[in-house]
């Protein structure tokens, strides 16, 4: 990769990371579901007017959203509101990686080499050290969410590989409007009451700077960029960068909002990223 390029996986690294503080700090204040509408509205309104709709089939377009946007961003939001740190979060979501190559083996009739089979057993070998070892730091309920979110992006993953080199900005901008309702409708069914209690003029600085945040920079320019490397490199020369967004995540976490991980999510999380590196790895070897 030109040194450019690795700098721009560097910065997309550190945005995702601080991505997941704006998270937090968002869910706390506001409630998640109505949070994770309200910044693919944000997305949308006024962009849409802007930008033209990308060529992509309807199916995609309809499925994409859903995948995404709806369960991935509505399940980590609300998982995160249940009290899971920054870092942790950042950890779990990451499996993402895992769930791809195993729908990719399912869907695609893939057929998975030793070393990704092992791959995946030492991932999900992480993720059972902290439900064993977890001594009432977290919800269980909390990681279970946000690995159901973590499922959904990889999905989403699959899908947005075979949309080959399209707009990203212009795609995310379009999709956004259909995320935005059907996260709306969910909130209003499960968050009528909470959002009822939102005292606009109460509202902090720091919760509208996380909000334009996670829309614009971490969503836009973060998936543009990354979008922009997938389709420049192999994917096996820019996922290892992803790697590196548990401890960004959890840098953050720690600087701005004072978390601190116990040992066994911090082990968890270094069992993990191992386990991931495995996959790569291979895929980089094949």
């Amino acid at each position: 990769m030109k040194n450019k390029h690795i700098m721009m996986a560097i910065f997309i690294v550190f945005l995702w990371g601080l991505n997941f503080v704006a998270l937090k700090t968002t869910v706390t204040y506001l409630p998640p579901i109505f949070s994770a509408a309200f910044r693919f509205l944000l997305i949308s309104i006024p962009w849409i007017f802007i930008f033209k709709k990308p060529k992509i089939p309807v199916f995609q377009f309809i499925t994409i959203p859903l995948t995404l946007g709806v369960f991935q961003y509505s399940l980590l939001y609300y998982g995160m509101s249940m009290g899971l740190s920054s870092g942790l979060s950042a950890v779990v979501l990451q499996t993402q990686s895992f769930f791809s190559v195993f729908i990719s083996s399912v869907l695609m009739k893939e057929k998975l080499k030793l070393r990704e089979i092992i791959g995946l057993i030492v991932g999900a070998t992480g993720v059972l050290i902290l439900f064993l070892l977890n001594d009432g730091d977290f919800k269980f309920e909390s990681v279970l969410i946000i690995l159901i979110a973590a499922i959904s992006w990889g999905i989403a993953n699959i899908q947005l590989k075979e949309l080959g080199d399209i707009n990203m900005v212009s795609f995310l901008i379009w999709m956004s409007p259909i995320a935005s309702i059907l996260l709306f409708i969910i909130s209003y069914i499960f968050e009528f009451d909470d959002i009822k209690n939102i005292e606009v003029t109460k509202i902090e600085l720091k919760v509208i700077i996380s909000v334009l945040y996670t829309a614009y920079l971490s969503m836009v320019v973060g998936f543009t960029l990354w979008q922009h490397l997938l389709n420049k490199y192999n994917s096996v020369r820019v996922t290892p960068f992803g790697l590196l967004v548990p401890i960004t995540g959890s840098l953050f976490g720690y600087l701005f909002l004072g978390e601190i991980l116990e040992w066994y999510q911090v082990l968890s999380g270094i069992i993990i990223i191992s386990g991931l590196m495995l996959i790569i790895n291979k895929q980089n070897k094949g």
